[in-house]
């Protein structure tokens, strides 16, 4: 088991600090945006920076102050980092070089994690007449060689094509989880991270903010930041909750109108200071125009209906998705993104009116990102 203990890394514009458990044989993501810490979170867990408080454990040892190769630790790099100068047998080959195996069998190694990765055919080759994904299957292969307890990979993937990004994802997490690894896995891709973890852990600005299995964070986002940067679906600032009725449902005000939602208010804030208005981004449906109303208490703008959980905007692009059709739509000061059917072919400027579901709207702490608002 891996144990970040206390760790702690300041710079004069970001201060890293984390505490973090990595389970036997367990693959989690690291997700965060750019500058966030977590590259670097993952250079202190492989020795390649030493944290300015805390701690590293490995199965109760204290690494912090081991050198990267005393520590029993693999390393991906994003740019895959193979010698140039050495075919790709030679390259898998180092690590058990390196620690003084038989050439009988460090060729067994070799050849047993070539065939688990489909590069048999490439062992005598250097590494300047691979394709991308070539390389990386060499690099994990050279890394898994090594026999590492656990295993890290920094973007590993964020250099290759779309197309092939999917194909190699599950094949690393699978052939990390087949050597018995845990790992630790980097990444800024949404998709990449809810694909190969177990458990991902959501870094901003240097702090984990929520950490859990894909299909937590997924159905229940903790605050309105986490949900704007999972993508989804749009968050509204809210600017009041009220209550219309004796007995009604609690609606909360919008710039786009009223949303009545399922469940409790957050502990904090109660009075709607700080809040945002989630639903996910497949929760809405089109109806047909109803008539606009400005009541004194809906807080409405440009977009407000009628009904509560109905707005009105026009279509600024819509893009075909397989088995949906993404939609932005211009309502006033906002612009949100939802999914529709893909039988939905609306064109740029074509009036729209949706109904969110109220079972699916959930007020979160925290105010939502302003990307969404148009000046």
């Amino acid at each position: 088991m891996l144990e970040l203990r206390g760790i702690a890394k300041v710079w004069p514009r970001l201060s890293i600090r984390a505490e973090l458990i990595l389970g036997e044989a367990e693959t989690v993501s690291i997700l965060g945006p750019s500058g966030c810490g977590k590259s670097t979170l993952l250079r202190i867990v492989a020795g390649l920076e030493r944290p300015d408080e805390g701690r590293v454990l490995l199965d109760g040892v204290d690494l912090t102050a081991l050198p990267p190769e005393r520590r029993g630790i693999g390393m991906v790099f994003q740019d895959f980092a193979l010698f140039p100068n050495m075919s790709a047998k030679a390259n898998i080959e180092y690590g058990p070089r390196v620690r003084g195996l038989p050439r009988a069998e460090r060729e067994r190694i070799a050849r047993a994690l070539a065939a688990s990765l489909g590069i048999e055919a490439l062992l005598d080759r250097g590494p300047s007449s691979l394709s991308g994904g070539e390389q990386q299957r060499v690099a994990l292969a050279r890394t898994l060689a090594a026999s590492p307890r656990i295993v890290l990979l920094d973007e590993p993937l964020s250099s290759l094509d779309y197309g092939l990004r999917r194909r190699l994802r599950s094949e690393i997490a699978a052939r990390v989880r087949e050597a018995g690894a845990a790992s630790l896995h980097v990444t800024h891709d949404v998709e990449e991270a809810f694909a190969v973890a177990d458990r991902v852990v959501l870094m901003r600005e240097g702090k984990i903010v929520a950490q859990g299995s894909p299909e937590e964070l997924f159905s229940a986002p903790r605050d309105s930041w986490t949900a704007s940067f999972l993508g989804l679906g749009p968050v509204l600032p809210v600017s009041r909750i009220v209550r219309e009725s004796e007995g009604g449902p609690f609606l909360a005000l919008t710039p786009l109108g009223g949303f009545a939602f399922d469940g409790v208010l957050p502990a904090a804030s109660p009075d709607g200071g700080g809040l945002g208005l989630f639903f996910p981004a497949g929760a809405a449906r089109t109806v047909p125009p109803r008539p606009t109303t400005d009541r004194p208490e809906s807080d409405a703008g440009p977009g407000r209906t009628a009904a509560a959980n109905t707005l009105a905007g026009r279509v600024a692009f819509a893009s075909f998705a397989g088995d949906k059709r993404r939609v932005a739509v211009d309502c006033g000061k906002l612009r949100i993104e939802l999914d529709m059917p893909s039988s939905y072919k609306p064109a740029p400027g074509d009036p729209i009116v949706v109904e969110i579901d109220a079972r699916a709207c959930r007020v979160l702490p925290g105010s939502p990102p302003e990307g969404g608002i148009k000046e």
